[in-house]
């Protein structure tokens, strides 16, 4: 296991690591692959194994090498952060399971929840990490800052790779990063960083790997406990900080691709981000619709894949912003994340409002690692479709907002959905407050319009009022004395005390 050099100056190893073996790779073999055994991970009795329920229970301090000051410091993370795009599974992936139970429930490094995957990456190739950040209860955190920890301390990764633009050193045996870059998440709460494969595996001590037999092999750095015989790096998004963030660690194991053959002649497309669902979208005639508030900016991610299930990677591909003949009208600026050099940043283009028979906007790029193309999809449009009662009401027949936008391989015979986005105006919040001023009692109603209130003042007798315009302000004459005003609608109920002199 290849641990911190000076183990002993630090209470905080955040990445002790077992060992595995690489070997060659064909390409194809993404589906249906043998899982291993979860023992074959383990190289010294220092990390105990434990299923992922156990994951959740207090930590236990007699199983760390390190002292745990407060045992439940790290129960109840308050925020999650998710890798959405791409998927990572025990198939295409190596899931470690016992890093997750040793570092939340041993040594509690890290919030409850943390999820720790290896994954293997073709050489030479970029790769967008998408990630979906929410808080303790689920809601997204939109707008919201989030660093991503590249060649994360104490891993001993050494690949120089850069994330969006901005280089990554290797990590040292501290607790200090390779690099911290930020990004701020979007209207749904997600955030993508795009990384770019190092130049050269030598240049900070490590080695090109062939490629593995599997995806879930074990990787060359834990088979032999010695980075110098891998090519890799670590990753952990943060918003809070390590124990209140339950992150999603990612490690990404180069590997020589020179035997791959990047080509395909049929693939099939998927969206990863945003997640859309039947709680939060209509699927129907090679069409997902969906509702998004106005001039709200969004990451879409989407994933081609081929007939035999593997990533159609290194793809030229063009992705069609409001199609041809679709009346879609929206107003957007969109383009390709990290489409500038070194991927520092995203250029942006319009939509052409005078085509209709004619896409209106054509973005083109080359799909990564994991045969994804991520670009952002930004509205800029004033008026918009009334709120809608449900995230699945029926989209209007006529006088809608809407984006739509299909993804397609260069020349590769695409199947997938288009997605429509229709953009409404939000409601503004409704608003009641109470005031007292001399002998005279006034209730404030905003955003209202329309809606009945029951309101009941001390002394007075109980009136049931309907605003007729944004803010309503209803004033009650009234004796000294305490007085209690109480206003309802929704069984929601606001309730406030004044003393009349």
């Amino acid at each position: 296991m290849c641990t911190p050099k000076n183990l002993e100056d630090s209470a905080h190893p955040s990445n002790p690591r077992p060992s595995e073996t690489p070997s060659s790779y064909e390409e194809g073999l993404i589906m249906n692959l043998t899982s291993k055994k979860l023992g074959a991970l383990v190289a010294t009795a220092l990390l105990s194994i434990v299923g992922v329920g156990a994951i959740s229970a207090p930590a236990r301090a007699a199983d760390c090498p390190y002292a745990v000051a407060d045992q439940s410091d790290n129960d109840h993370p308050k925020d999650t952060i998710r890798l959405i795009s791409p998927v990572l599974t025990d198939d295409n992936s190596i899931h470690r399971y016992d890093f997750e139970s040793q570092f939340t429930v041993d040594c509690d490094w890290f919030g409850v929840g943390m999820r720790f995957n290896q994954v293997y990456v073709p050489f030479g190739l970029r790769t967008s990490l998408t990630y979906h950040a929410a808080n303790a209860a689920g809601a997204p955190l939109a707008n919201t800052v989030v660093t991503l920890r590249a060649n994360k301390g104490y891993s001993n990764s050494n690949a120089a790779v850069r994330v969006n633009g901005i280089k990554a050193r290797p990590a040292p045996a501290n607790a200090s990063d390779g690099a911290n870059v930020t990004a701020t998440t979007d209207v749904n709460g997600n955030v993508t960083f795009v990384i770019s494969s190092p130049d050269d595996c030598t240049a900070y001590g490590g080695k090109l790997p062939d490629a593995p037999l599997h995806l879930d092999s074990d990787t060359p750095n834990d088979k032999n406990a010695d980075p110098t015989t891998d090519c890799y790096s670590q990753f952990l998004p943060s918003i809070t900080g390590e124990k209140t963030d339950a992150a999603d660690f990612i490690e990404l194991h180069y590997f020589n691709s020179s035997a791959l053959t990047y080509n395909a002649t049929e693939a099939s497309l998927s969206l990863l981000a945003p997640t859309l669902d039947g709680t939060n979208a209509i699927s129907g005639n090679g069409v997902v619709q969906t509702y998004s508030p106005l001039a709200s900016k969004q990451i879409i991610a989407f994933q081609a894949t081929k007939e035999n299930g593997s990533y159609a990677r290194n793809q030229p591909v063009s992705v069609r912003i409001n199609l041809a003949n679709s009346g879609a009208n929206a107003k957007i600026s969109a383009g390709i994340v990290g489409n500038s050099a070194l991927g520092s940043a995203t250029t942006l283009s319009n939509v052409d409002s005078t085509k209709t028979t004619q896409d209106q906007l054509v973005l083109t790029g080359t799909t990564d690692a994991f045969g994804v193309v991520t670009f952002t999809l930004n509205n800029s449009d004033l008026n918009g479709e009334a709120q809608p009662a449900t995230r699945t009401s029926p989209v209007p027949v006529s006088g809608g907002t809407f984006a739509n936008v299909f993804a397609e391989l260069t020349g590769v015979t695409t199947m997938g959905n288009a997605v429509e986005f229709h953009y409404y105006k939000p409601s503004l919040p409704i608003t009641v407050s109470a005031t007292a001023a001399g002998k005279k009692i006034s209730v404030t109603i905003k955003n209202a319009t329309g809606k009945s209130f029951q309101v009941t003042v001390t002394g007075l007798k109980k009136v049931t009022v309907k605003p007729t315009k944004a803010t309503q302000v209803y004033t009650y004459t009234v004796t000294k004395g305490s007085k209690t005003v109480t206003v309802s609608a929704d069984g929601r109920t606001l309730t406030k005390k004044f003393i009349i002199k």
